[in-house]
């Protein structure tokens, strides 16, 4: 009998979390050389919602609650 980590997808969803904080810390390096009043590109906004997606998706717990 096969256990959930056994075929490719258990790889998958293994591997998952670290590829996109590892992704995650590429995209923010990129963001901090930007500077933090300049407005993202569209290609990098999509990029970024995309990982975001990603990561709540798989369940990292990134997503911040803000007072305001």
């Amino acid at each position: 009998m096969k256990t959930s980590r056994s075929g490719k997808f258990g790889k998958v969803l293994v591997y998952a979390p670290i590829v996109l904080e590892v992704l995650n810390l590429l995209r923010r390096s990129q963001a901090a050389k930007r500077g933090k009043y300049v407005k993202a590109r569209k290609r990098d906004r999509i990029i970024d919602g995309l990982l975001g997606h990603a990561s709540r998706a798989v369940g990292s717990k990134t997503r911040r609650r803000r007072w305001f």
